[in-house]
């Protein structure tokens, strides 16, 4: 399965999730806060919840019963890595290299997944898994990589300041 999220427009904090080229859903992004609401077609409602004000760790929750479907942290200080615990199990997503744009969900020394930004001028993701994933990881592990890349764009925007003062 693949799943793409693309921003609705040039501006829009909106992204329409389309699986295998079929809409499936949408969700927007806040202001100040990392977590967001998914609103799929079947009239499913999922929230990507951080956990902690300062932490980060985020679990994938279902609003109708509660119920969690999938959990992820950083997994470590000075790594790029997250775990993450899907409805396979535990595993990490990884860059593969020090230069790709790309991350990968890797179980057991298998990469079950990638994602992607979907082009250099536009705003949002694809993530390719494969047929063992479910849609709920695939949007979790989009939602995870959407989080990181929200926060370098954050970090390059505050450090670019600076530097130029010195």
């Amino acid at each position: 399965m693949i799943l793409e999220a693309r921003s609705a427009g040039c501006f829009s904090w909106t992204y329409v999730l389309k699986a295998n080229d079929r809409p499936i859903g949408k969700f927007e992004g806040q202001w100040l806060s990392e977590s967001v609401t998914i609103d799929l077609t079947e009239r499913r409602h999922l929230e990507f919840r951080k956990i902690s004000w300062l932490g980060s760790q985020f679990q994938l929750v279902d609003l109708e019963d509660e119920g969690l479907l999938c959990e992820c942290d950083r997994a470590g200080l000075l790594t790029s890595a997250w775990d993450l615990n899907l409805s396979v199990g535990a595993g990490q997503l990884v860059k593969p290299g020090w230069f790709d744009t790309s991350y990968e969900f890797v179980q057991s020394n298998e990469t079950l997944a990638r994602v992607d930004r979907l082009g250099w001028c536009e705003r949002g993701f694809i993530v390719d898994g494969g047929d063992i994933l479910t849609a709920e990881d695939l949007v979790m592990i989009g939602l995870v990589y959407h989080t990181i890349q929200n926060r370098q764009r954050r970090q390059h925007n505050n450090s670019g300041g600076a530097a130029a003062g010195s």
